[in-house]
């Protein structure tokens, strides 16, 4: 198995991690699929896919913390996956007036939709290096780029990924590392649980294309990313929004 077929998801039980691990294992990979909660999502897709020289890891963490983080690469490490694909896909929403966000949910938010990326990065950086071949892959969103009202918090931590991702990308370059973010729109997900049908539908009005994003294909512009005619595209923010913005 060639280490540039290995590839580690962190969130892969949400809508947009498990989008990107089924296709992921469709195309042959073996995958390593941390999750924090919902572990029936992953165990599915191992029972789906495993096998035929197709390993899949479920890595159960909570990234909110370094040690957390750290403790994720121990276990790969125990498996004897060395993954040259990072997709960083975990990510938490938060919707308020600033005025209202605690210190407490503040420091959450940043940790887990910023620090877990860092670190993430940091830590499978030398597995590329050694390759000389990596993908990382942020999933950022549109509001890192525009802002969104009583969405300030969360416009934030993606602002930091987009950032992020650029500068990144520069400092790893010379390593054939490419380092990329996709930027979505709205993706149907339990993040907007809280919404009512009818602002779900006023959503819906206001995207030209009249519909929300489906996780697939934010799975298919991830493949793209990976394949080796996308190895010039380096430091992109890569916006799916159905004409939004």
């Amino acid at each position: 198995m060639q280490n540039r077929e290995i590839a580690l998801i962190t969130g892969a039980s949400g809508t947009i991690g498990s989008s990107i691990a089924n296709l992921l294992a469709q195309e042959g990979y073996s995958l390593i699929l941390h999750y924090h909660h919902n572990r029936e999502v992953v165990e599915k897709i191992s029972e789906k896919y495993s096998g035929e020289g197709r390993r899949i890891v479920l890595i159960q963490e909570d990234l909110s913390s370094f040690e957390g983080v750290k403790q994720l690469f121990i276990t790969i490490e125990e498996n004897q996956l060395n993954p040259s694909v990072l997709i960083n896909a975990l990510g938490i929403a938060s919707y308020g007036l600033i005025q209202d966000v605690s210190l407490k949910n503040f420091e959450y938010l940043i940790n887990v939709n910023v620090m877990s990326y860092f670190f993430c990065a940091q830590l499978a950086i030398p597995f590329m290096i050694k390759n000389k071949f990596g993908r990382i892959i942020n999933i950022s969103s549109i509001w890192g780029e525009q802002g969104a009202a009583n969405e300030v918090a969360y416009s934030m931590t993606k602002g930091a990924v987009n950032t992020f991702t650029k500068a990144l990308a520069k400092e790893l370059a010379p390593s054939g590392v490419t380092v990329n973010a996709i930027a979505p729109g709205i993706v149907y997900s339990k993040m907007m649980s809280s919404f009512s049908q009818g602002e779900l539908e006023e959503l819906k009005a206001s995207i030209p294309l009249q519909r929300f994003l489906d996780g697939s294909e934010i799975a298919h512009q991830v493949l793209h990313l990976l394949k080796d005619y996308s190895s010039y595209i380096t430091g992109q923010i890569i916006t799916m929004d159905g004409g939004w913005s």
